[in-house]
């Protein structure tokens, strides 16, 4: 999620914080130090720092294709693999990605803080 918004107003990241979470599973909050961290919009369990993809600190557990939908079953269930990243707190499903079995974590998001702006 990166929006040039929070670059040219501080406010609107300010805004972010006190707002709804990002979709079903993360919530942006400030740390005891003041820094913006990616949290578990269930428990508060803190996923890590916003600039970064919040399911770097998820537990990620490797299924089959075929266990998303019996479909899957006759495409290429040897080479690709549903990545599902939970919270490590509460348990609640973040995030599932399909991709081949051998490349990294899919990174999709982060947020610019803006921090050279902020201060």
């Amino acid at each position: 999620m990166e929006t040039s918004a929070v670059r040219k107003d501080p406010s609107a990241l300010e805004e972010a914080l006190a707002g709804p979470p990002i979709g079903d599973s993360v919530a942006l909050r400030r740390d005891d130090d003041g820094a913006v961290v990616a949290s578990c919009a269930e428990c508060g369990h803190e996923l890590g720092p916003a600039d970064r993809d919040p399911k770097l600190g998820a537990v990620m557990r490797e299924r089959s294709i075929a266990d998303l939908s019996p479909l899957n079953a006759v495409g290429m269930t040897a080479r690709l693999v549903a990545r599902h990243f939970y919270c490590p707190g509460c348990a609640l499903l973040l995030a599932v990605n399909v991709q081949q079995r051998e490349d990294p974590i899919m990174l999709e998001w982060r947020l610019d803080t803006g921090a050279e702006t902020l201060g």
